[in-house]
């Protein structure tokens, strides 16, 4: 979800502004997901848009060209709109364990009006959580709201006044939800990398010469 109100026309180096480096680390998302995975795009002023309905990742660079062409304009973020909107996308991802917001906003400039604090408890409750980037500093006026909300929504929240690190950080937390849906176990199976092997049961790369691979149960 992109704040495309006007602050995001605020030019930065290289003859970009603000609003082409948010649209390139949702780009970058983007191009972090498989073929299996689905995305959608809005960006909110003072109502939503969906830039990219609820869509498979299967044309990764069509739906990343289709993100560079927002423009910035209107008035405020409103949160409660931005919210409910990716809420009703992500509603849609049936049988997928992982629902996740990216909220983008200016930290300065967050509206809210509405029961924000309730559609987040609903959301957890069907499993979907949410992170804040926040373009400017938590000392800013809107801070606590954007910090609120990650923290009510159970995920990441990450302020930044330079723009040019909203790619990075974009991508940061997709990786870090990717890695929350690895299988963590903390159990082996005997004969693997825990040592209950005897010393002269153990062989090298190559050297086995007892059958099948022996399984390891390991886990990326």
């Amino acid at each position: 979800v992109l704040d495309q109100s006007g602050s995001m026309a605020a030019p930065v180096q290289g003859g970009r502004t603000k609003m082409d480096l948010a649209n390139q680390g949702t780009a970058e998302v983007v191009r972090l997901l498989s073929k299996q995975d689905m995305i959608s795009v809005i960006t909110v002023t003072h109502r939503a848009d969906v830039v990219q309905e609820l869509v498979k990742v299967e044309e990764p660079e069509a739906i990343a060209a289709r993100v560079k062409e927002v423009r910035s304009g209107g008035g405020g973020i409103f949160i409660y709109e931005a919210l409910e909107a990716a809420g009703e996308e992500l509603l849609k991802a049936e049988g997928y364990q992982t629902r996740h917001i990216i909220l983008f906003s200016d930290a300065n400039d967050s509206v809210h009006e509405g029961a924000y604090k309730q559609l987040i408890e609903d959301y957890r409750e069907q499993g979907i959580s949410i992170s804040v980037i926040g373009l400017g500093k938590d000392s800013d006026m809107h801070a606590p709201l954007l910090q609120d909300i990650a923290e009510r929504g159970g995920g990441n929240i990450m302020f930044t006044d330079d723009p040019e690190e909203l790619p990075r950080l974009f991508t940061q937390d997709t990786m870090t939800v990717a890695r929350s849906t690895f299988i963590k176990k903390d159990e082996t199976q005997p004969g693997g990398i825990t040592g209950e092997l005897l010393p002269e049961e153990a062989r090298l790369m190559g050297q086995f010469d007892f059958g099948p691979f022996p399984r390891v149960d390991g886990f990326n």
